[in-house]
């Protein structure tokens, strides 16, 4: 979109069309936006244009890295984030090894217990150490590597009660090649994988809005609930742009988080079609996922701010 009058106007008068509903509808959602554009207007209108819940998710956590990663913006391979290990997802939970090869480039050796659409992916985003610092912290990189390369294994993952559209895998890293320039510049954690959890919260609540817009149209709900939404989507637009480390933008989100929350909640879901509202009653947990992060993500930015 150029504009948010554009992105309005779209949200609210557009055919609407349930038609990503297939890891191939998914990539080609991301062809429309190879050549740039806003990730956060990405976001909305793919959830739009999702059949589901998970769908949108689907939507938002692509939109998400392809504003982590610039370089994978302007394709539209299936990207996945591998980052949590058996221990979690914390920095020092990081036991996935990158190491200097031979002749140059280097190895990469690990598993992930859980990456997110990894059964589908063609592009992974790994989260490894290369040692430890003066501290004894972990120092991390990130290196981006096509998930057909050899000695990566893509395994079934465990399921969730909720959004099961949305396959998840355990990867396994046996000695595998990364060049030089498949690292992601800069520290792993600040500039990638701390970030990423306040980027993708933003993309992930504009692309379920969004489709919560095209069931509000199908479903002749009031102008209100319209009204609301689109205020909504242009908040975290504006929240897209902005630092994704600045106590401010934490803080603002947790706000756009609980007005969304109490949005939907509070929406007329009876006088929604019967599938639709049976698929937002098992997916509404969606929302509470990584609450205890975002608690305490909300309350370091209070006393970064002073309160």
């Amino acid at each position: 979109m150029s504009s948010a009058t554009d992105l309005v106007r779209v949200l609210l008068t557009a055919p609407l069309e349930a038609r990503i509903a297939s890891v191939a509808a998914l990539k080609e959602h991301a062809a429309r936006w190879a050549g740039g554009g806003d990730t956060v207007d990405r976001a909305a209108l793919g959830g739009l244009a999702a059949a589901g819940v998970g769908w949108a998710f689907a939507c938002g956590y692509e939109a998400a890295l392809a504003k982590l990663d610039p370089e994978l913006a302007r394709g539209a391979a299936v990207m996945a984030l591998c980052a949590t290990e058996q221990g979690g997802g914390h920095p020092r939970a990081i036991r996935t090894t990158l190491t200097p090869a031979p002749g140059g480039g280097h190895r990469l050796a690990g598993t992930k217990s859980w990456v997110t659409l990894g059964a589908d992916a063609e592009v992974l985003l790994v989260v490894a150490t290369t040692g430890v610092d003066a501290q004894g912290r972990n120092r991390l990189r990130v290196a981006r590597i096509p998930a057909s390369r050899p000695g990566v294994r893509l395994e079934p993952g465990g399921a969730t009660p909720f959004a099961p559209e949305i396959a998840h895998a355990c990867a396994v890293f046996d000695a595998v090649p990364v060049a030089d320039d498949e690292l992601l510049p800069g520290d792993g954690y600040d500039a990638l994988l701390k970030p990423f959890r306040t980027i993708e919260d933003v993309h992930v609540l504009a692309a379920v809005l969004g489709w919560a817009l095209g069931v509000a149209r199908a479903s002749a709900w009031p102008r209100a609930f319209l009204d609301e939404g689109v205020g909504l989507v242009l908040l975290l637009r504006t929240l897209g742009a902005a630092d994704p480390s600045s106590p401010a933008t934490h803080v603002t989100l947790e706000g756009a988080l609980a007005a969304v929350k109490r949005l939907l909640d509070a929406a007329p879901w009876d006088t929604a079609a019967a599938g639709v509202r049976d698929a937002w009653a098992r997916d509404r947990p969606l929302l509470d996922v990584a609450s205890t992060v975002r608690a305490a993500r909300h309350d370091a930015a209070w006393r970064a701010l002073g309160g």
